[in-house]
C-alpha cells in the first residue's frame, strides 16, 4: 500500500513540469527501462523519447506551430504515443481520431478540428480501417516505430521549445447532441494533473506493468497511460481479440503479468467473476465507464476499484474510497454489500456538489445533480462558446473567476458521504462503458431518405442498457433496413437493437416529443422472417438454451442469429465464455463471429461435450413477455 509520504510526493506536479518534461526525466535517468510494448515492438524510454524527438522535428518542418491542432489516425499501438508525445513536444494540440469509427466521423472531425498535419502509422502495423483521403494540401506523417531513430545530425535543430503548462494539449472528440463533433479542450496542466492524480490513486511505480485496452480515440486512453508514464512505468498493449474476450483478456493478463489493468464496466464484471490463480501478478483492476451493478467475489486475490470521471472533470472519485481507505470486493462489509455498489469520494482537490435544477441550491436530501467543483477542469468545447457556457458555470462555492462543472449525472451522498451514481440527467447515457449522446444517434438515424422524425431512448433489458428507435417515414422501413443504415455511420455499441415505426409521435404540451409515452420495443420486428426450425438434441438444444438465456428471449430456432436476435460483441464475448463453461468447448472469437447461429457453432462443438452434464447445468429458461 502507498504510503501517506509518497502519496504527497506523487501528487505534487510542479509550476513547468508537464508529462513531456517527465518523460524527458525518465529518458535521462533509466533509458534502458521499457515504456511500451504492442506484440513483439517495444521501445524504451530513449528510444521513446528519441522517436517523438524525431517527429517534433517533421512537424515543424511543415510549419505546425504552438496551439495547432495535430489529428492522430492511428489504432491502439506503439505509434500512438509516439505521435501523443512528438506532437505534444512541437506545441501542437494532440487530436486522436479512431481508425475504427466510420469514415463519415472521420470527415465530420477533420472539418471540425481543421489540422495543421494528420499522423498515421506504416500499413503492417496500423489497426483498424486504412485512412481515407483527406483534404488536398493537408500533409500526411506516417509513423514506423520500429524503424530505428537516426542519429542526431550536428547543427540539426531540436524541437521547439518546452511546452508550457497554460498551453492546449488534447482535443477530443465526443457525440454532440445536433450530430457534429463535440471537442473538448484541454491544457498542459490538466494532462499533468491527471497523470498524477491516476498515478497516486492506482500507486503506480516504475517496477508496474500497466495494460493499454481502450479504444485510441476515447479518453480513456490518457486515463490507461497518462498515469503509467508519469511513474516510467511499462505499458503493454492488448490486441482487440484479447480485449473483446473476458476468458482471453485474463489469460493474457495472467500471461503479461499485467499488475494494474482498466477495464470498462461491463467487462469488468465478467472478469472479476472469472476463476483467477492466487499467485497472480495482477494487484489492482479499475472499472470504469459505467455504473457497476454488483460486487465482485470477496476472494479475489486482487482489488477491484471503480472509477468515474470523464474528459471535463478528469477523475472526479476513484473506488469507493480514495487509496488507501478504498471500499472493495475484499474490505466490503456485509452492510456495503447489501446494497448497489457506490461511487466513492471525490479525490483530493476535487469537490461533489449536487444542486437542484437551478444549479446553485444545494439538494439538503436526496438525489439531485452532480455538479463538479475541481481544480483539474478542460477549458470547455471548441467552436461552441453555449455549450461550453452551459457546462462550465462561474462556481457559486469558489473563488472569484473559478468554474463548476455540470456533469449530467445524478447522485445522491450516502449518511456516510458516500456519492452513489444514479443514471443520467440529460439525454448522455452509459452503452457498455461507452458515453453516447442520444442526439448523435437520432442524427445518423436522420440520414435515412425516408426517416422524416427520430427518437431513441435507452431501455433497461435485465441488467444490459439497449437503444431503442423509434421514428416516423414516409413509407414502411424494415428494421434491418434501418439497422444496416446505422451501421455504416455509428459505432456497433451506438446502433439501436430496437426499431418501432409510427404513425406520429405522442407530445405533451410543449409540442414535444413525449418520450414517456412511446411505444415499448417489439423485439421481434428486427428478426428476419425465416421458417422456425427446432434445435436438435444434444449441442444444437444446449446453444438454444444459451441464446434464449443471455438474450433474453422466448424461444430460439436452430437458424437464427446471435446478433439477429440483439446480441453484440460484448454479449457474444458471455456467450463464448458460457460455451466453455457449460459445453467445454473453447471457440475462438473470430469463428463465433463467422458461425454466429445455433446450428453452425453447433457443428464446431465435438460431439462429446454435447450431451451430458453441461447442457443440463444450464438455468431455466424464464419466458418472458417481450
Amino acid at each position: 500500500m502507498i504510503s501517506q509520504q509518497d502519496a504527497t510526493a506523487v501528487r505534487e506536479v510542479g509550476p513547468a513540469t508537464t508529462l513531456v518534461s517527465r518523460i524527458e526525466e525518465f529518458a535521462r535517468s533509466t533509458p534502458g527501462a521499457p515504456a511500451v510494448r504492442h506484440g513483439e515492438l517495444e521501445l524504451t524510454y530513449r528510444d521513446l523519447n528519441g522517436q517523438a524527438d524525431q517527429l517534433a522535428r517533421q512537424l515543424s518542418r511543415l510549419g505546425v506551430r504552438r496551439g495547432d491542432m495535430v489529428a492522430m489516425y492511428l489504432g491502439r499501438s506503439v505509434e500512438w504515443v509516439v505521435g501523443m508525445l512528438g506532437c505534444l513536444k512541437a506545441g501542437g494540440v494532440c487530436m486522436p481520431l479512431d481508425p475504427a469509427v466510420p469514415v463519415e466521423r472521420f470527415d465530420r472531425a477533420i472539418g471540425a478540428g481543421s489540422p495543421a498535419a494528420v499522423v498515421t502509422a506504416v500499413p503492417a502495423r496500423s489497426t483498424g480501417n486504412p485512412m481515407p483521403p483527406v483534404p488536398a494540401g493537408l500533409p500526411v506523417i506516417t509513423l514506423d516505430a520500429g524503424a530505428p531513430v537516426p542519429a542526431e545530425v550536428p547543427g540539426e535543430e531540436p524541437p521547439r521549445p518546452a511546452p508550457r503548462r497554460e498551453d492546449l494539449a488534447y482535443a477530443m472528440f465526443t457525440s454532440g447532441s445536433s450530430g457534429e463533433a463535440k471537442i473538448v479542450l484541454a491544457q498542459h496542466s490538466w494532462l499533468a494533473l491527471s497523470a498524477a492524480r491516476s498515478a497516486t490513486i492506482n500507486a503506480t511505480t516504475a517496477a508496474d506493468r500497466g495494460s493499454w485496452l481502450g479504444a485510441a480515440g476515447a479518453g480513456i486512453a490518457l486515463h490507461e497511460v497518462g498515469g503509467l508514464l508519469w511513474q516510467g512505468a511499462h505499458i503493454v498493449i492488448g490486441d482487440h481479440e484479447v480485449i473483446a474476450s473476458p476468458p482471453a483478456l485474463r489469460d493474457w493478463l495472467l500471461a503479461e503479468r499485467i499488475t494494474q489493468s482498466f477495464v470498462i464496466t461491463p467487462v469488468g464484471e465478467v472478469l472479476q467473476n472469472l476463476p483467477w490463480p492466487r499467485d497472480c501478478a495482477l494487484r489492482l483492476l479499475t472499472l470504469g465507464g459505467d455504473r457497476l451493478n454488483r460486487w465482485g467475489p470477496a476472494d479475489l486475490p486482487f482489488e477491484v476499484a471503480v472509477s468515474y470521471g470523464s474528459l471535463e472533470a478528469f477523475q472526479i472519485a476513484n473506488s469507493c474510497h480514495p487509496w488507501p481507505l478504498r471500499c472493495t470486493p475484499t474490505t466490503a462489509t456485509d452492510a456495503d454489500r447489501a446494497s448497489a455498489p457506490p461511487v466513492g469520494r471525490p479525490i483530493d482537490g476535487v469537490t461533489v456538489h449536487l444542486l437542484e435544477d437551478d444549479g446553485i441550491s444545494p439538494v439538503v436530501d436526496g438525489i439531485g445533480e452532480v455538479w463538479i467543483d475541481s481544480d483539474c477542469l478542460s477549458l470547455g468545447y471548441l467552436g461552441d462558446p453555449a455549450q461550453t457556457a452551459d457546462r462550465f458555470r462561474p462556481n457559486p462555492f469558489g473563488a472569484p473567476g473559478s468554474r463548476i462543472y455540470r456533469s449530467g449525472d445524478a447522485g445522491r451522498f450516502r449518511p456516510d458521504g458516500i456519492l452513489e451514481h444514479h443514471g443520467r440527467i440529460d439525454n448522455i447515457v452509459k452503452i457498455r462503458g461507452h458515453r453516447v449522446e442520444l442526439g448523435d444517434v437520432e442524427w445518423a438515424l436522420g440520414q435515412h431518405p425516408d426517416v422524416d422524425q427520430v427518437a431513441v431512448v435507452a431501455t433497461v433489458d435485465g441488467d444490459q442498457r439497449r437503444l431503442v428507435a423509434c421514428f416516423v417515414a414516409a413509407r414502411e422501413v424494415a428494421p434491418l433496413e434501418l439497422r444496416n443504415h446505422t451501421v455504416e455511420r455509428l459505432p456497433d455499441w451506438m446502433v439501436p437493437v430496437a426499431y418501432v415505426q409510427l404513425d406520429a409521435f405522442p407530445l405533451n404540451t410543449s409540442n414535444k416529443i413525449d418520450r414517456r409515452r412511446l411505444p415499448p420495443a417489439d423485439w421481434d420486428r428486427g428478426r428476419p422472417s425465416r421458417a422456425w426450425r427446432s434445435p436438435a438434441p444434444g449441442a444444437e438444444t444446449a446453444l438454444a438454451r444459451l441464446f434464449a438465456d443471455l438474450l433474453r428471449v422466448d424461444r430460439v430456432g436452430a437458424d437464427d442469429h446471435f446478433m439477429e436476435l440483439g446480441g453484440d460483441s460484448l454479449l457474444l464475448a458471455q456467450l463464448q465464455g458460457r460455451i466453455e463453461q457449460v459445453l467445454g468447448a473453447r471457440i475462438e472469437l473470430p469463428d463465433l463471429m463467422a458461425e454466429p447461429t445455433v446450428s453452425g457453432l453447433a457443428r464446431l462443438i465435438p460431439a462429446a461435450t454435447a450431451p451430458g452434464t453441461g447442457a443440463a447445468a444450464l438455468p431455466p429458461i424464464v419466458p418472458r413477455r417481450r
